[in-house]
């Protein structure tokens, strides 16, 4: 029996990593033809990883229930409305990331780049915008502007980093250390 079990639990994570790649893929794609990363975009992003239909909705309808990692359970209120707040926060990251271009206007800040990845992932995965698959979806869109904005952070990486609980601000701090020295900034 147990077997079984750990043969089912094997052919899960295959199929989520199979899926995490194909969707790190389009996510590739979107930035190599200057795709913007948009909530019907997320969505998309999102069908894929969980392996439902383009046309299923993905958004988080009502309350909700998720254990952490750590074993710990955390309650999501009623959110009014996820598309609008998601679509605020890819513009706030959008903002923060813009307002670290050079002077000469030609590239962009890795530290306002990095300070963006990090606010859209920490939302994204705090906020619980879809049913689903929420972190792995806050990490493509981690590494879309990563990679939209010039670091060539691997998505991969981000995804099997090994992240504590990130309400907790040092949690966050070394979020954005590893990245940085993934960028090898100093």
């Amino acid at each position: 029996m147990s077997e079984v079990t750990f043969n089912r639990e094997s052919l899960r994570l295959q199929l989520e990593r199979a899926r995490f790649e194909r969707a790190l893929e389009v996510c590739e794609s979107m930035v190599a033809h200057r795709v913007l990363l948009t909530n019907s975009e997320l969505a998309r992003l999102n069908n894929i990883l969980t392996g439902h239909q383009p046309t299923d909705d993905p958004w988080r309808q009502g309350p909700m229930s998720v254990t952490l990692r750590s074993g710990k359970q955390v309650q999501f209120s009623v959110m009014a409305d996820p598309k609008v707040s998601l679509r605020d926060q890819l513009h706030h990251a959008t903002e923060i990331a813009e307002a670290g271009k050079a002077p000469d206007g030609t590239e962009h800040a890795p530290e306002a780049v990095i300070d963006a990845a990090i606010a859209v992932y920490v939302n994204m995965v705090l906020s619980h915008y879809f049913q689903d698959a929420n972190r792995r979806t806050a990490v493509l869109a981690a590494h879309y502007f990563l990679r939209r904005y010039g670091i060539p952070i691997s998505g991969v990486a981000i995804h099997e980093m090994g992240l504590g609980d990130i309400r907790d601000a040092e949690q966050v701090e070394l979020l954005r250390q590893t990245l940085r020295n993934m960028a090898k900034l100093k």
